[in-house]
């Protein structure tokens, strides 16, 4: 793990499925109703897993899998999940989508994956950038929005402990 002083992103090396469960997880204790989260990175580099793990976490019972033929699916925990796959969408599909309506509210968190199309819908999000690694190894980033911000010095300090 390593951190980037001058944007305060987070950087954290997966070397494997269950140390980013193990992140996700990790993230999910930190996170409060209205946080947003916009998950990047190329196919199959671990944003759906992320989320899986991140649902899972928040106490779903229901684990979330790839939405791309769904562009949104609610999971009850803690808090709900509102899990938007936009691989497939684009800027004018977004009123109709009604992103706006989940982001921000108090009762959950939303994750949204290939958040392009969105932009940032006038909200400050975390983002989360997934590199692939080689192999089961992944980076993934986590630059600071509102959540970010909050939440990476406690998952550092956490992360460093395993």
């Amino acid at each position: 793990m390593a951190r980037s002083k001058a944007s305060n992103t987070f950087s954290f090396k997966s070397s494997c499925p269950a140390d980013t469960a193990r992140l996700a997880r990790l993230f999910a204790s930190g996170l409060k109703g209205g946080d947003a989260l916009f998950l990047e990175g190329p196919i199959g580099s671990g944003k759906t897993f992320f989320v899986r793990e991140l649902a899972a976490g928040l106490g779903a019972k229901k684990l979330p899998v790839s939405a791309s033929f769904n562009l949104m699916r609610a999971y009850r925990g803690r808090l709900k999940l509102y899990h938007f796959d936009l691989f497939r969408a684009g800027e004018a599909d977004m009123e109709n989508i009604g992103l706006d309506e989940y982001l921000g509210r108090a009762d959950g968190i939303t994750a949204v994956e290939w958040p392009a199309a969105a932009g940032t819908c006038g909200r400050e999000p975390v983002r989360l950038e997934f590199e692939l690694a080689g192999g089961d190894r992944r980076v993934i980033k986590i630059t600071p929005g509102a959540a970010g911000r909050r939440a990476g010095g406690e998952i550092e300090a956490k992360w460093r402990k395993k």
